[in-house]
């Protein structure tokens, strides 16, 4: 008998105007110990079913169905008992941001303990003993004392882990995963993943991962179910989907995964549009000692020097905390840089005023990672728009508000969007807004501050060629930051790979990607998803002990650089450094 039968379920919330259907006509079965994949855009219907099933969706909801059916009992029949029962023993859910699913009030041991004491006769010593235990399973290696820490003092991946050990305290039957890597930097998410299979097999349970990534599809499911504005496109075995796909919509999402762009035309200016040369940032932390406090320095960027040529796209790589965004807003004059100097077109902007300075932000822009806080909610698009020029002084005001609907048709909205508001928009419709307002100034260089990270497969390879798109029309120069090395390599021209404050190898894009020198580097290309579930495989995880014994040992004679106690940055190829220890 399957686990999960879900037969014809539709479900539609009522509201001011009438009602909106999220899903139609949808049909599937989970069997025991089975991985489903649900695939599909952002209000698709993946997460709207899954909840469904579980009961867990608002009062404005209407749901029918011919079968709804969890562990053999009917869901839209059972009693409070009965749900109660269904919910953590039969299925257990991990959600895509673990921080709104912990109580931020309540240690994280707490939290688990009493979802164990609520679903299984156990005492609190043996509650929070079993905690311990699932924290070490779930590969927490400092377990005994995360149970003491508040949800806000863990990382993401951290809180991610110990979303899954929550999850899996009432062992249920069946796992479903919503979107559990989303906002997860790709070495952080191939560890979740290859942890979600893990603890299936151990557990022997069902797993249904929802998500818009193909690649997380590729990596963890056997049938996947794709999914379009509430409807089922199709069906089928994980590796015939990829393969033979039947549905044009599907087609699309597997062509997203492949999207290529032509490469830069350089310019024969020898002056870089942007270059930073000693930039450094630290951060004056406060530590606690006994009776007496302590001051020490935090050094989040050390030293870095980058130069961005006209007419080119250079990429920013690394984990979070690796210091790719304070590097981007130091180069933007947004955050104070504590060294080093800033030149744009030759010129340094280090050490200018602030009226000095607004000359320049014309020239230099810059395009946020979340779109809703950059937009201002009390604005229209047309306002948000044409601000930039308001501010500068441009056209006048009938001139300017022309020039706003001229940008939303280069990004493809169209004029009608003119009065509306930021939160009546996508995701990808308010990044579109973020551009043409970056753009409208016509400026020379560009910061993109991972402006793909939250967004659809194929939201994301439309904004990505929209960039590309304008990138060529404008002779922009772009500084691409961003964790997704799929988009990187198919993007820009060359990367610099940031790891712990610092640059430990740089290169042109397609050096990097086929023949990469530093461990850490390696590491990053190693966790990326494929494209194709065959090509899946298990991937070994390095430690930061791990990749400093494995950083190049290069001699005087192979670099030409006098031998130091640290590693350093050194050239081995034309255009291509690499941070190595030089000896004599």
């Amino acid at each position: 008998m399957s686990l999960v039968e879900i037969e014809d379920l539709r479900v539609s919330f009522r509201q001011y105007g009438g009602a909106v259907d999220a899903v139609r006509g949808v049909s599937f079965t989970v069997n025991e110990g089975e991985s489903l994949g649900i695939v599909g855009e952002s209000g698709s219907g993946k997460s709207v079913s899954c909840a469904a099933l579980l009961r867990l969706l608002p009062p404005t909801a209407e749901v029918s169905a011919t079968t709804l059916r969890l562990d053999g009992i009917d869901v839209a029949k059972a009693g409070k008992d009965d749900l109660v029962r269904l919910r953590g023993r039969a299925a257990a859910m991990i959600f895509q941001d673990p921080m709104t699913a912990f109580d931020p009030v309540f240690t994280i041991g707490h939290q688990i303990a009493e979802t164990i004491q609520a679903h299984r006769n156990s005492s609190a010593r043996d509650a929070r003993k079993e905690a311990e235990d699932l924290l070490q399973r779930v590969e927490i290696k400092n377990a005994s004392d995360v149970l003491d820490y508040y949800p806000h003092q863990l990382s993401g991946g951290m809180l991610q882990r110990a979303m899954i050990a929550m999850a899996l305290s009432c062992r249920p039957k069946v796992l479903i995963a919503d979107e559990p890597t989303t906002a997860l930097d790709v070495t952080i998410q191939a560890q979740i993943l290859q942890l979600i299979k893990k603890v299936q097999a151990e557990f022997g349970m069902a797993l249904i991962m929802i998500t818009h990534d193909l690649g997380v599809i590729a990596e963890t499911v056997d049938r996947v179910l794709v999914m379009y504005r509430g409807e089922v496109m199709e069906q089928g075995p994980v590796q015939q989907i990829f393969d033979t796909p039947q549905h044009d919509y599907t087609k699309q999402l597997l062509a997203s995964l492949h999207a290529r762009f032509e490469p830069s035309r350089g310019s024969d200016s020898d002056t870089p549009a942007l270059e930073l040369k000693g930039l450094a940032k630290a951060y004056r932390i406060r530590r606690r000692r006994g009776l007496f406090n302590e001051y020490v320095d935090f050094h989040a960027v050390q030293e870095i020097n980058l130069a961005l040529p006209k007419n080119r796209i250079v990429a920013i790589v690394g984990e979070s905390g690796s210091g790719k965004t304070t590097t981007g807003m130091m180069a933007m004059r947004l955050t104070d840089a504590s060294s080093g100097q800033i030149l744009v077109d030759g010129h340094d902007i280090s050490n200018l005023s602030p009226e000095a300075l607004k000359p320049w932000r014309r020239r230099m822009q810059v395009v946020f990672q979340d779109s809703y806080s950059a937009l201002d909610p009390m604005m229209t698009l047309a306002q948000i728009i044409a601000e930039p020029l308001h501010i500068h002084g441009v056209g006048s005001p009938r001139e300017q508000t022309e020039t706003a609907l001229s940008w939303l048709d280069r990004v493809g909205l169209d004029r009608s969007f003119a009065n509306r508001y930021p939160h009546e928009l996508s995701g990808g419709q308010r990044q579109r807004v973020a551009i043409a307002r970056a753009l409208v100034l016509e400026p020379t260089v560009l910061v993109a501050d991972e402006p793909t990270s939250a967004l659809d497969v194929t939201v994301k390879a439309q904004i990505i060629g929209l960039l590309k798109k304008l990138q060529a029309e404008m002779g922009l120069s772009m500084l691409f930051i961003s964790h997704d090395l799929s988009t990187v390599k198919s993007l820009t021209d060359s990367v610099v790979v940031m790891y712990r404050g610092r640059v430990v190898e740089e290169a042109p894009t397609e050096r990097i990607f086929s023949d990469p020198q530093h461990p850490y580097t390696r590491a990053l290309l190693e966790a990326v998803p494929v494209t194709n579930p065959r090509d899946k495989r298990s991937r070994n995880f390095l430690s930061a002990e791990e990749i400093e014994a494995r950083t190049p040992r290069l001699t005087v004679l192979q670099t030409g650089v006098a031998p130091h106690s640290k590693p350093q940055l050194v050239a081995i190829a034309p255009g291509h450094r690499v941070e190595a220890y030089v000896t004599n």
